[in-house]
């Protein structure tokens, strides 16, 4: 066989791919058909994904050089595309070499996670959990790539865990949104993705094992299911999360529906220290006194919509690559998601910015704010 032309083979419904425990010379694309990946967990084979048209599967072994971790069978009558070994190790070798080592260490990585959380699983989903997030943020912030994303993938990180520890996506979502509520991870939403950051890495596992016990003690309950954080909130009515922040810290809402965990709350607290509960208000700007792109904090979602459509398109993902946190969310919350996916994906990372064309575009974006603010006094 070619090793850099791909063959196609068929299967019958029902016929066997290849086995957990394999090793693996090969992986697949499929053409046509579907196919159920599925895993033997205390003997009951259960089937944790059914791919279809376009999807690879069997990759991670050939990347990892470790066994397959789960078999593969034919849902319906199929027909795969054969990717060889040589072929998908050739396509790796041509991105960054530090990437190309990364991807082999954590599929290795995640390879052995799941033989040991499949094999020694104590029923504690939920440092299961802590650790496979833990792992993959490590990765994901040790990362050089440029264009790397903006945290973990919720989507893909509850798929991951549904399929190495056998739960419903439905009991991660509930200890996502625990994890949330304690303050140990945060859920940005960036144009139509989700990701999740880990607040504290140093001390995550730590405060996370503290917490197991009353975490365990309700999964598989309804217990969580029943509680939404302000991400979620604010999407069930199409809000911003800044705007009900706002509202809960002018007291618009009641005190009994805004609750913390207490140990969890005690240890973050204790973690800032006292000083980080004084009052410390943010001193507000004037259009005059605005510096750079991080001080639209201080101007209306009017007047902005305004400079932006000015700006265009490029100028305003030179804004975005060189904004920080505030002041991107800012940017984000004013476009459209259409536009703002469109901004994303050709926006150029920070290394690629050219400094003093970022400069200018800056103080463009400051001259349109004054101009605006200064026609609108008249």
């Amino acid at each position: 066989m070619n090793s850099f032309k791909p063959e196609s083979i068929t299967f019958s419904k029902g016929d066997l791919i290849f086995s957990e425990g394999d090793m693996g010379s090969v992986a697949y694309m499929i053409t046509k058909g579907t196919v159920n990946i599925v895993k033997q967990i205390h003997g009951i084979n259960n089937v944790l994904a059914t791919l279809g048209p376009g999807e690879i599967f069997g990759e991670m072994a050939i990347i990892s050089k470790n066994p397959r971790v789960a078999g593969a069978e034919a849902e319906t009558s199929c027909t795969l595309m054969v990717l060889t070994a040589k072929l998908i190790l050739t396509l790796l070798k041509k991105s960054h070499p530090t990437v190309f080592h990364l991807t082999r260490v954590l599929a290795a990585r995640l390879a052995t996670a799941n033989k040991n959380i499949t094999e020694n699983r104590s029923g504690n989903i939920w440092m299961t959990m802590c650790r496979l997030l833990d792992l993959k943020y490590r990765i994901f912030t040790n990362s050089p790539d440029p264009d790397k994303d903006f945290g973990v993938n919720y989507k893909e990180f509850c798929s991951e865990l549904t399929t190495i520890i056998n739960i419903s996506e439905s009991e991660v979502e509930r200890m996502i949104t625990a994890a949330c509520s304690f303050n140990l991870i945060k859920k940005s939403k960036m144009v139509s993705r989700v990701y999740l950051s880990i607040i504290d890495p140093e001390h995550f596992l730590e405060v996370s094992e503290t917490l197991s016990n009353d975490v365990n003690r309700f999964v598989g309950n309804n217990c969580y299911s029943e509680y939404v954080d302000i991400q979620d909130f604010s999407d069930m009515f199409d809000s911003l999360p800044e705007l009900i922040y706002k509202k809960i810290g002018v007291g618009d809402f009641p005190e009994d529906i805004c609750v913390l965990h207490k140990g969890a709350t005690v240890k973050w607290a204790e973690k800032k220290g006292d000083d980080y509960f004084q009052e410390n208000k943010r001193k507000r700007k004037s259009i005059e006194e605005l510096e750079g792109v991080n001080d639209i904090v201080f101007v209306d979602i009017g007047t902005l919509k305004q400079v932006f459509s000015r700006l265009g398109y490029y100028k305003l993902g030179i804004l975005l690559t060189i904004a920080e946190e505030d002041g991107r969310d800012r940017i984000l919350a004013t476009i459209s998601e259409k536009i703002a996916n469109a901004i994303t994906k050709e926006s150029k990372g920070l290394d690629a910015i050219d400094q003093n064309e970022a400069d200018e575009v800056e103080e463009e974006l400051l001259e349109i704010i004054r101009e605006i603010k200064s026609g609108n006094r008249e």
